[in-house]
């Protein structure tokens, strides 16, 4: 009886786990010679729907790690200048492909949707996986087909806005209960025109915050509730900016920007400035989608009214600024990277003055494992416009005002493991795990 019983739970992991059934010399499809395709799209933007592209691109091997991938289909996408997208399609070949790549891209305007931004991606990726596909036992069930103009004269493109894009947002949030009430409401309004000799970038902006707190128990010296009190604090801040480039070359640029702003935060009546700057790429800008190091020096005029006193005791004042700044970014098959590197110093006083680093980091280690790390972190000696008086207690805890630091820093990590079937074909939409709710 043991031993029937052993045989027979021998059996039914053979049956549950195909793989470690004996298979039939001759049983395997089509399918499981597919081209293995690893699809990777840093930041996943707009269109990079990988469920959607699952469903629509079946006769591939979607997998999860590169190494068992034959194509790594890696995508970088950059802003173009009528508010829409490029996208670049860089396929490398692996394994029975190493050596191979190619590069396709794709173009989004400012108005096409998001459904409309994964069909073009579904349908460039199709095109590019075709070819390698035709060295595999799937070529004999691939079609091409054609669809023919409606016209054999050639379209002129007329634009009556001359490549100008207008943008405007709005937005709130509200939240609350009994005794706690945010709000939160923002608006914009954008203006660029981008093409390849110049660029135009104007933006106007405002931003309101308010919180209120009911029945705030308030005390004595002593310790002693004495009473309560509704606790109101309110943020605002408003302003614009302006940015216009000209291209000088496959390297170089040079531009103007300035801004105006108004902050309660820090203690801004009014502020204004306004200088030219220079920027030089070591790469050619024609590669920005994969590497980018630039850089960019700029110097301005500012002047700022504050809202109260500062430490300085200035209740206004004109002041002259440069900085430098250097970055590097990189989107390559092995993940991505940037880091940034600026300086800035008040031309009166070289020991105001400001460094920040920045970096984030995206990397494959090996095999199912990635690492992921971001953050800053900032030496700060420029607070001019701190108010003599100081911040309130709450102030100081609802961050309404800037408050004296030397430094500050911002950092995350994550690291992830994963193993088990290389396969990611299936899409299964089912009681997802995202927020909401739902009602049977």
């Amino acid at each position: 009886m043991l031993r029937i019983a052993s045989c027979s739970g021998i059996l039914l992991v053979m049956l549950s786990h195909p793989t470690l059934a004996q298979r039939p010399a001759d049983s395997a499809t089509v399918q499981d010679s597919a081209l293995r395709v690893f699809f990777d799209c840093p930041g996943y933007a707009r269109g990079c729907d990988f469920d959607f592209l699952r469903t629509e691109i079946t006769w591939v091997n979607w997998v999860r790690d590169r190494e068992a991938a034959d194509v790594h289909a890696l995508i970088t996408t950059q802003q173009t200048g009528g508010g829409g997208a490029e996208y670049t399609l860089s396929l490398i070949g692996l394994r029975r492909f190493a050596g191979r790549a190619d590069t396709l891209r794709y173009y989004t305007s400012g108005t096409s949707t998001t459904d409309e931004a994964r069909h073009g991606l579904a349908h460039l990726l199709e095109l590019g996986l075709a070819s390698y596909a035709a060295a595999t036992p799937v070529a004999g069930r691939l079609s091409v087909t054609y669809e023919a103009p409606t016209t054999s004269a050639a379209a002129v493109t007329h634009d009556p806005w001359n490549a100008w894009v207008f943008t405007i947002n709005g937005g709130a949030f509200l939240n609350g209960q009994q005794q706690v009430h945010s709000t939160q409401v923002n608006m914009s309004l954008g203006a660029n025109r981008t093409t390849p000799q110049w660029k135009h970038d104007f933006n106007v902006y405002e931003n309101y915050s308010q919180d209120v707190f009911k029945d705030v128990p308030v005390f004595d010296t002593l310790g002693n509730q004495i009473g309560t009190q509704d606790v109101r604090s309110i943020s605002r801040g408003y302003g614009g900016s302006l940015l216009v480039v000209k291209s000088l070359g496959a390297h170089w640029s040079a531009g103007i920007r300035g801004s105006v702003n108004h902050s309660t935060f820090g203690n801004i009546d009014i502020g204004l400035s306004l200088g030219p700057a220079v920027e030089y790429d070591i790469f050619p800008y024609s590669q920005s989608t994969r590497r980018e190091w630039t850089l960019q020096y700029g110097i301005s005029p500012q002047y700022y009214r504050y809202i109260d006193t500062t430490i300085f005791g200035k209740t206004r004042e004109t002041l002259g600024s440069q900085n430098l700044t250097t970055a590097l970014s990189v989107t390559q098959p092995w993940g991505s990277a940037s880091v940034s590197l600026t300086a800035s110093q008040y031309l009166q006083d070289f020991h105001q003055n400001r460094v920040v680093l920045f970096g984030n980091l995206n990397l494959r280690l090996f095999k199912g494992l990635s690492l992921n790390v971001s953050g800053d972190v900032e030496r700060i000696h420029d607070q001019r416009a701190l108010p003599e008086a100081g911040a309130t207690p709450d102030e100081i805890l609802l961050r309404r005002r800037e408050l004296a630091t030397s430094y500050s820093y911002f950092t995350f990590f994550n690291l992830q493991y994963r193993f088990g079937s290389t396969l990611n074909n299936t899409v299964n939409p089912r009681f997802p795990s995202g927020g909401g709710f739902f009602v049977f």
